[in-house]
């Protein structure tokens, strides 16, 4: 784990689950808009996001799922935000890969083997 983290590298079926609930467009500006406050009502959402209600819901749900997103009820609404340690988590887990790969040479150089 690197210095500049105290987060908790994520396994690889941890690291894959947030990755693939991140891996829409969609979702992506779901948690951008959610980053953006502390939090948001699904009414917020609904009128910032050019989609069907029902599929801003499944949207929601997967990251829901992953655990990227929080929802809380607040009378017949519900309200939304952002779940830092997934994402802090994330970032951590991609930047340690990054940091410990070695430099890689052309594949024309490798002749296509791993060293």
């Amino acid at each position: 784990m690197n210095d500049e983290s105290t987060h908790t590298l994520l396994s690889a079926d941890r690291l894959a689950e947030i990755a693939k609930a991140l891996s829409h467009p969609a979702r992506i500006a779901i948690v951008r808009m959610l980053a953006e406050q502390s939090e948001c009502s699904g009414a917020e959402i609904f009128s910032g996001i050019p989609l069907a209600q029902s599929t801003i819901s499944e949207h929601l749900r997967v990251l829901k799922e992953a655990g990227i997103v929080h929802a809380t009820p607040v009378g017949t609404s519900m309200v939304y935000c952002v779940t830092v340690d997934p994402l802090a988590e994330l970032a951590a887990s991609l930047s340690d890969i990054a940091t410990s790969t070695p430099s890689c040479s052309s594949p024309a150089e490798k002749n296509g083997t791993c060293r």
